[in-house]
């Protein structure tokens, strides 16, 4: 395999079109069984696994029942404060050109190989690197041009104020140690 480059673009997040639910014309029909699934929880679930707990016991330390709150997921889907119920991360290693996941007869290509290779384990250890991003949502699409994963993840990150628990990505990455507005390319 020759130099490739690395694409690690936000997705939009859309968990119908990631677990086949929907199918763009992009994608090959007779493939879909060839796709990788790593992890898929309904986002309610989720929802339930990171922040319950917290939620519970918030819940049972207001006095006022105003304060109380009923739904987490729809009360971020709700806010307005620019974090999103989950964020999506695909991942890809080469282009269509130089990386297609299969020849003209059909087979998959050596250079797709190696491809699948690394972006499984890459997502087979994304939880572990990141503590902080609770990932829900795991699948590889080798149904259209190039292999490539779909990672949808929760932040997560302890707060003194509210809820323990809360969904802030700013702050689920400064407790991993990643800084907001750092660049590689400074």
């Amino acid at each position: 395999m020759g130099a490739k480059t690395i694409s690690f673009p936000k997705g939009r997040g859309h968990l119908t079109h990631n677990n086949r639910e929907f199918i763009s014309k992009n994608v090959a029909p007779e493939r879909i069984s060839w796709n990788r699934i790593y992890k898929q929880e309904t986002l309610e679930d989720a929802y339930e696994i990171c922040f319950g707990q917290a939620l519970r016991e918030y819940n049972e330390n207001q006095k006022r029942k105003d304060r109380r709150k009923e739904n987490y997921l729809k009360e971020i889907e709700n806010s307005g404060n620019k974090e999103k119920p989950f964020y999506e991360n695909v991942v890809q290693i080469g282009k269509m050109t130089d990386t297609p996941v299969v020849d003209s007869e059909g087979n998959l290509t050596e250079d797709a190989k190696v491809a699948i290779e690394v972006l499984e384990q890459y997502a087979k250890t994304f939880q572990e690197r990141n503590p902080n991003l609770y990932m829900f949502n795991c699948v590889m699409h080798l149904d259209e041009a190039t292999p490539h994963l779909h990672i949808d993840y929760i932040p997560t990150a302890e707060c003194d104020k509210g809820m323990r628990l809360q969904n802030s990505l700013d702050r689920a990455f400064k407790q991993q140690g990643i800084e907001c507005g750092e660049s590689i390319h400074e």
